[in-house]
């Protein structure tokens, strides 16, 4: 499929570098969902995206993996242009094949657990090191029992999905996309589904996580911002409004739009 792309010129790209947007656009109709965006994550970083709802949040995020495609610009990870490639200087989309061996060194953890309900913790785990990393049963299983005590769930090995609480899928779906071995982990609002009191276990497990991979979350949960982040985005109407530290962010922030935001949020 071609695509209204012109291809881009060399694009140097540090070797720290493992997300960048470059220029990128995303439209839904007449509406700008993504606006003008540039950004570079590096390795080990923790960034976190805040801003409110309907800001394209989560569409800057899923572009990362191609879930969302977008319609100028470019986005890289680790060096590589994510879905698509360049000929006789246009960009074409890759094929669904391609891009799934690059969505492989990606993992992500959705709003909604999507464990299979017909398979148990363990085997929710083990399902796609199995027919995906082609691992033998014995060494998946071996992973996936070292994952579950990650997670603090050894205990629910043989619990299927609708026996666990929404803070124990959440957690099972860490370790799922864990077990992947990915050197990216995105978290589309991991917690936004979850009951108060279940938001702590699934963010402390991602407090453990932070720096030991590149790590890009979208939440609306301030402190654990403030604890783990090493730089945050406040995106407003599909455009980065403001980019710093946590610390910078939350007390000196330098747009009237973030401050109006933070208002509402920070108690």
């Amino acid at each position: 499929m071609t695509v209204s792309l012109i291809a881009p010129p060399t694009t140097v790209i540090d070797d720290d570098v493992i997300v960048k947007f470059d220029h990128v656009n995303k439209f839904y109709g007449s509406m700008h969902v993504l606006n003008d965006i540039c950004l570079e994550v590096k390795k080990n970083e923790a960034l976190v995206i805040i801003g409110p709802s309907g800001s394209g949040k989560s569409t800057l995020l899923r572009s990362i993996n191609h879930l969302e495609k977008i319609n100028s610009g470019h986005i890289y990870v680790n060096g590589r242009m994510i879905g698509y490639y360049e000929k006789n200087g246009r960009l074409y989309e890759d094929n669904e094949k391609n891009i799934a061996v690059q969505r492989a060194s990606i993992g992500m953890v959705f709003q909604r657990f999507n464990l299979f309900p017909h398979l148990t913790a363990i085997e929710n785990i083990m399902e796609a090191p199995l027919n995906v990393l082609k691992l033998s049963r014995e060494n998946a299983t071996a992973e996936a029992e070292r994952l579950l005590q990650r997670v603090g769930l050894s205990e629910k090995r043989d619990s299927y999905p609708n026996q666990l609480s929404g803070g124990q899928q959440q957690r099972i779906a860490i370790a799922r996309a864990l077990a992947m071995k990915p050197g990216l982990m995105l978290f589309d609002e991991p917690t936004s589904a979850l009951d108060p009191e279940m938001i702590g276990e699934v963010l402390d497990v991602m407090k453990e996580l932070a720096h030991e991979m590149t790590m890009i979350v979208v939440s609306h949960e301030m402190g654990f911002a403030r604890a783990v982040a090493d730089r945050m985005i406040f995106v407003d109407e599909g455009r980065i409004i403001e980019y710093s530290t946590p610390e910078e962010l939350y007390t000196h922030p330098r747009e009237a739009r973030t401050k109006e935001f933070l208002s509402k949020i920070l108690h």
